[in-house]
């Protein structure tokens, strides 16, 4: 009988220690997750793609959204990778932004392949890109405006 009890014990002593590994593993889960949307100017369980106020509070975030392009290079076949992410401050924006969102991506593309590798290089280039784009988006919009585009990747190859 002894034998039993000790068999039992040492059982759930095994039980127990299975289930103290399997909730560390779980908070450190929820503990990566909060330090990626933290690190990424997310709110701690907001979903990849949907808007959170940065840091300063002051805008909403609409992306990220990828984009791969050939660029305008003539002799030779030159790509641009780059993430945009489009920051408002109108929160009934975010829903013209979802419904034209095929429209801004058209849009987008066409502004990206206007530029060359050669253009792209230049020490100005990026702010020229961020300023020809929200020029371009918000001639499309009409229920407010982008108040700023910020680049998360920019590779050209």
């Amino acid at each position: 009988m002894a034998a039993n009890e000790a068999k039992n014990e040492g059982v759930k002593s095994a039980g127990t220690k299975i289930v103290a590994v399997l909730l560390g593993l779980l908070g450190l889960l929820v503990l990566m997750v909060g330090m990626y949307n933290l690190g990424s100017g997310r709110s701690f369980f907001s979903l990849p793609g949907s808007p959170a106020r940065i840091q300063n509070g002051y805008y909403e975030l609409f992306g990220p959204e990828g984009f791969t392009v050939n660029l305008n290079d003539a002799n030779q076949r030159r790509y641009l990778k780059t993430g945009v992410v489009i920051a408002y401050q109108e929160g009934r924006l975010l829903e013209e932004l979802e419904k034209r969102q095929p429209q801004l991506r058209d849009l987008t593309i066409t502004v990206l392949r206007r530029w060359t590798a050669a253009d792209l290089a230049e020490e100005e280039s990026l702010e020229k890109l961020r300023t020809e784009l929200m020029g371009e988006i918000n001639s499309v919009l009409t229920s407010g405006e982008v108040k700023d585009i910020y680049f998360t990747e920019f590779i050209v190859q």
